[in-house]
């Protein structure tokens, strides 16, 4: 019987261990974030989980209030179109590897990612530049908005281990970055396409 009452109560704390209240691990402008929340295999995918939770919508956010700022407008989709016309005018190949009924919109997508960087760029100090797949990216502006955003409470990772790796892209910068160029030649939109056709 003694046996029996010890399973039992040994079911019933465990029962109460699983059913206790998340702990919260981030906070999102003051909205918590539990630790069921955030998915994963390991310790740093749950971590790159949790930047795209927090960092993620806390830098969106910001974009969002300062949108005016790098919005593509039809000025710059002109202006990417001549450019590109000029970068291909001695690769024929090259000039009909978009259709024309997409090129509007190919040109918006390059031209945003662009404008964002640069405003970045622009409005956090600029600094030493990454090359990405999707384009170039304004590191050391970007990770000085970031850890901007979390001292004015956009986003909080209590957690100083669970902090680091969720930010140890930029605090602990990894690969080649290329020297600042300076602000009047970073991120332009001819530096989308590779160097005019050489003379004849």
């Amino acid at each position: 019987m003694k046996l029996l009452m010890f399973c039992a109560l040994l079911i019933t704390l465990g029962g109460a261990r699983a059913q206790a209240p998340d702990t919260p691990i981030a906070f999102l402008a003051g909205r918590p974030i539990l630790s069921s929340q955030v998915k994963g295999s390991t310790d740093q995918a749950r971590a790159n989980r949790l930047g795209e939770m927090v960092v993620g919508p806390a830098v969106q956010a910001y974009l969002a209030q300062h949108r005016q700022a790098w919005e593509v407008t039809e000025s710059d989709i002109r202006a990417y179109i001549e450019a590109e016309r000029q970068h291909a005018r001695c690769r024929p190949a090259e000039q009909e590897a978009i259709p024309p009924e997409h090129k509007r919109e190919f040109a918006r997508m390059a031209l945003s990612s662009l404008k964002v960087q640069r405003f970045i760029y622009e409005r956090h100090g600029g600094g030493r530049l990454r090359f990405q797949q999707m384009g170039v990216e304004a590191f050391d502006a970007m990770q000085r908005l970031i850890l901007d955003l979390e001292r004015r409470g956009a986003f909080a990772i209590p957690d100083p281990a669970l902090r680091e790796r969720v930010l140890g892209y930029y605090l602990e910068p990894r690969g080649p970055l290329m020297d600042d160029p300076g602000f009047d030649k970073a991120l332009r939109i001819e530096q989308l396409f590779d160097s005019p056709c050489p003379a004849r």
